[in-house]
């Protein structure tokens, strides 16, 4: 376990194409009334799964139990994807606690912006 995370902090991290604007993917989440939130998930899934450089997580998967649990794999997708996005950076936070209790309270943007933040953050960049 530590010489996988180990791993995880030393292999490069250039990849431009992971890097998004939070304050855009919000605002458009707003105008949109919460549908681009749906390609914000998809575009995480695949940071993550090459953060983690596994395919541990699928839209597909992510979509379809969403929508046949009425929301609640969505809640318990956020603290997973919390808790590996901290594993990815070699810290102990709470990001994982953090989004599950934002989700449960109808915050899921605010907690995929801080996922997004973290995820900038592994791949170098400090935008807003």
């Amino acid at each position: 376990m530590v010489n996988e995370i180990t791993s995880l902090k030393e292999r490069p991290k250039n990849n431009p194409d992971m890097v998004r604007n939070v304050f855009l993917d919000i605002l458009f989440t707003l105008i949109t009334c919460g549908l681009f939130n749906i390609y914000i998930q998809y575009c995480q899934i695949i940071s993550i799964n090459d953060m983690l450089q596994e395919e541990r997580y699928s839209f597909l998967k992510w979509f379809i139990f969403s929508i046949i649990s009425c929301g609640l794999y969505h809640i318990y997708h956020e603290y997973v994807k919390g808790e590996d996005i901290d594993k990815c950076l070699g810290i102990s936070g709470n990001t994982g606690v953090v989004c599950l209790l934002l989700t449960i309270f109808g915050l899921s943007i605010i907690a995929d912006a801080i996922q997004q933040k973290h995820i900038n953050e592994f791949y170098g960049e400090n935008r807003p």
